[in-house]
């Protein structure tokens, strides 16, 4: 049986966690960020897209959404594979005792307390090791501790926390392995790993590699004649156990790989040309300098820094007479096996799941951090007990307080070490791209909120709102509201296909709702702005919050669901023109083929850094504008020499709204850039807006009634009109459960994307319900994991219990 933990050993496991945290609170005090000055840890994906899923996760089944589906995401999508990819730790539910104002104290929080858990899972391991070795209680346990918490790994990613998750649970996974190969069976393995693949299967997936890894050095370091059987029954015994490990997390792994496939999964990965990542293996030892940051982009290597002492102790480790040979060749292969996948980019993919990343490169670097912390602790038992000046130690032969202040100097020369180094690469990543503030944030939301939450008051109905401006690309996730915009991994590969070709921003992996006008914002349910720029008067202004911003109606806007003429054949939505494509793309809703726009002639003419457009107004119709140009990344628009906006961004390479006119007026649109640039390419088209509203106010007729909207789930009423099928704005998925008068109905696809439903006319009742696709299949793998598990762990005893009822 394991001894309880004595007092020493609670001590020192509370400084593991607590030393850390407080050099990194030092840190945060010495670089201004909260709550000693303006800076937050909000930077890059944190400021993207993980501050607004922490956000999320307070609407989980308080609202139209739920563990499963989500309305705020690319106009509803799977949860769970975002939830599963970013959220599923535990410790991310600890933001839902900040309010959305207070994030920015819920993430430093968050970060706090994973940074602690590294210092504290590593002093476990570090204890088990010593008390092997050693046979006592050990200071090293906290020193190395330290070192582990504030890994160059760990600074430098500390803005993406789920993987800090992989640094916590990697030596207590690795302890596992110990313990099976000091005869256990690996129940405490599958516990760890398997909560490593729940809180994050990405650096799960990494570790488990890592655990073969070590498991085949640490079989080899001991294999012999005599010992053989108990390697081969150990084998057996990690092979069992990594199997259960991995199958008993199923219901998450696999609907996030189903949700990857429909996306980032969806296309061939992006593979460099180079056959390496870098010129020179030599070029990696640069990084084992207190301080080194180059870049978090490909360019930047990996972040592998532990400390001088560790440096110093692993050299040790190589040297020591006492350490078999075979332990140092077993190491310097691991060794070897990190340099050259650092090296390879064949190798280094392999280690990120075969995609390529794109930037936040080797993201498997701690495991690298881990190896030269694991000989430090080697060599330190080594010194301790095999050495004179260790047995000095060891034999209590220098004075106790003499130890301690060695000791003392030692882990204080460490966390200053650790220390400079967190504060100068968080430096370098504000320095790259600079750390977001409170005031910026504060600002987004004095602007912003008070809109939305006046809304959802005043309209319990179930509709999307759409926004011009943002903080993030999931403001809607941030803010609790039925969006369009989304940007993250587990993205909608066929929402990212449409959306551009109507005019609508897109780039990389994002979707947005910016370019968007009265007749997309009307078909896709919209029924909400928010501006901070003038928008046509087909919109009604509701209210403004005094920042610049305001809140519109669209009163066109069409239901969820609704019936119309559906064509049967696929929109034309490939012409090049997206104002085309528009008019394709309504005409095969409503089977009326109409002309919503017309094309406004223009003359262009090029001086220097500016282009001008010039055109005459038909009628006071709304006019829009979309252009490219192989050249410029960014403009300044001018109507009339008033500024409409920017363009050529990725955020603003879409349809641009430039006004209503006179009937005959001339119009001037100037377009300024820091550069000579030239348009490829440029469509000016006026939106017929009575036409459009006759059309929409036809479709809205017969809407789907919304009776319930609540979890995922949507239930009401729909009128359909005589060949006429139900069309809808839901991206089609697998997860998807339509059911019509009670009886299950398959939807196909619109313009591959959205579903679309086929019955009989007359008064229907139509519910819609979404189940993650493989979460069902995954429940059935964990039962049966599960089932396993207990029949592994029991073995002998059912064998004995067997045989007794056979006697």
């Amino acid at each position: 049986m394991e001894k309880k933990i004595n007092r020493t050993d609670a001590m020192f496991y509370m400084l593991s966690f607590s030393i850390p945290v407080t050099i990194f609170l030092i840190i945060m005090y010495k670089s201004g960020f909260y709550p000693f000055g303006d800076k937050t840890l909000f930077i890059m994906d944190m400021k993207g897209q993980y501050l607004e899923f922490y956000a999320s996760l307070r609407n989980i089944a308080s609202s139209d959404d739920s563990i499963f589906f989500s309305w705020s995401r690319s106009m509803g999508g799977n949860y769970l594979g975002l939830f599963a990819y970013y959220l599923a730790s535990p410790l991310s539910f600890i933001t839902l005792f900040f309010s959305i104002r207070n994030l920015a104290a819920g993430i430093l929080v968050l970060t706090l307390l994973k940074l602690g858990l590294c210092g504290l899972s590593f002093s476990i391991f570090a204890s088990y090791l010593w008390k092997k070795h050693c046979n006592g209680t050990g200071f090293i346990m906290l020193l190395f501790s330290t070192s582990y918490a504030l890994l160059s790994y760990n600074m430098v990613y500390s803005l993406c926390p789920m993987w800090m998750d992989g640094v916590i649970f990697l030596p207590l996974v690795i302890l596992g392995v110990e313990k099976i190969l000091h005869g256990g069976k690996g129940m405490f393995y599958i516990i760890m790993l398997a909560a490593l693949f729940i809180c994050n299967y990405y650096t799960g997936y990494m570790t488990g590699i890592f655990a073969a890894l070590y498991f085949i050095y640490r079989i080899l370091c001991v294999l012999s004649k005599d010992k053989l059987r108990q390697c081969l029954q150990n084998t057996l015994h990690f092979t069992i156990s990594s199997v259960l490990a991995i199958l008993l997390p199923a219901p998450l792994i696999i609907p996030v790989l189903k949700d990857l496939l429909d996306g980032k999964l969806s296309n061939q990965s992006y593979m460099p040309d180079n056959t390496t990542n870098f010129e020179k293996l030599s070029d990696l030892l640069g990084k084992f300098t207190n301080g080194v940051y180059d870049s978090i982009t490909n360019s930047g290597l990996p972040a592998i820094y532990c400390g001088y002492l560790a440096l110093t102790l692993a050299v040790a480790f190589f040297l020591l007479r006492r350490i078999a040979i075979r332990e140092k060749i077993g190491a310097a292969v691991i060794i070897g096996i990190f340099w050259f996948s650092f090296y390879y980019v064949k190798l280094d993919i392999a280690w990120h799941g075969f995609q390529y990343p794109t930037w936040f490169p080797y993201r498997y670097a701690f495991l690298f951090s881990f190896v030269i912390l694991y000989m430090a602790i080697r060599s330190v038992c080594i010194i301790i007990t095999e050495t004179d000046i260790g047995k000095l130690f060891l034999e209590k032969k220098i004075p106790g307080y003499a130890t301690f202040i060695i000791l003392a100097v030692i882990l204080a020369g460490n966390s200053y070490d650790m220390g400079r180094n967190g504060t100068l690469l968080l430096d370098g990543l504000n320095s790259e791209f600079a750390y977001g503030t409170l005031e910026e944030y504060n600002a987004f939301l004095d602007k912003t909120e008070p809109l939305v939450k006046n809304i959802q008051s005043s309209d319990s109905g179930f509709y999307r709102i759409n926004q011009g401006y943002e903080y993030s690309k999931n403001d809607s996730l941030l803010l609790g509201y039925n969006g369009m915009t989304h940007y993250s991994s587990t993205f909608n590969s066929a929402i990212n296909i449409l959306t551009p070709k109507l005019g609508l921003a897109q780039t990389h992996i994002w979707n947005s709702g910016y370019g968007s006008n009265q007749l997309l914002d009307s078909l896709f349910a919209v029924k909400y702005i928010l501006a901070d720029r003038s928008v046509p008067a087909s919109y009604t202004r509701l209210e403004d919050t005094g920042y610049g911003s305001a809140s519109y109606a669209n009163n066109t806007a069409l239901s969820i669901a609704y019936s119309a003429r559906v064509a049967s054949t696929a929109p034309d939505i490939d012409t090049g023109n997206v104002y085309t494509n528009q008019n394709n793309f309504i005409n095969a809703i409503t089977g009326i083929p109409e002309n919503y726009y017309t094309e406004l002639a223009f003359q262009s003419d090029q001086q220097g850094n500016n282009c001008y457009l010039s055109f005459t107004a038909s009628s006071d119709n709304p006019i829009y504008l979309y252009m490219s140009s192989p050249e410029a990344y960014w403009a300044n628009v001018y109507v009339n020499e008033n500024f409409a906006g920017n363009y050529f961004t990725s955020e603003t390479k879409c349809s641009l709204y430039l006004g209503t006119f006179t009937k005959d007026e001339t119009v001037t649109v100037r377009i300024e850039s820091n550069e000579a640039f030239s348009l490829d390419m440029a469509n000016i088209a006026e939106l017929s807006t009575a036409l459009l509203t006759n059309s929409l106010a036809q479709l809205q007729e017969n809407g789907m009634n919304i009776e319930e909207h609540k979890a995922g789930k949507l239930y009401g009423t729909i009128n359909v009109r005589e060949g006429e099928k139900i069309m809808t704005s839901i991206p089609g998925s697998a997860g998807w459960t339509v059911k019509i008068d009670g009886k299950k109905t398959e939807p196909q696809l619109f313009a591959g994307t959205f579903m679309v439903l086929e019955t009989s006319p007359g008064e229907h009742t139509i519910s819609f319900s979404y189940i993650s696709p493989g979460f069902t299949t995954g429940c059935i793998i964990f039962i049966a994991a599960l089932l396993l598990c207990i029949v592994y762990c029991k073995w002998e005893k059912i064998v004995t219990i067997h045989g007794l009822c056979r006697s």
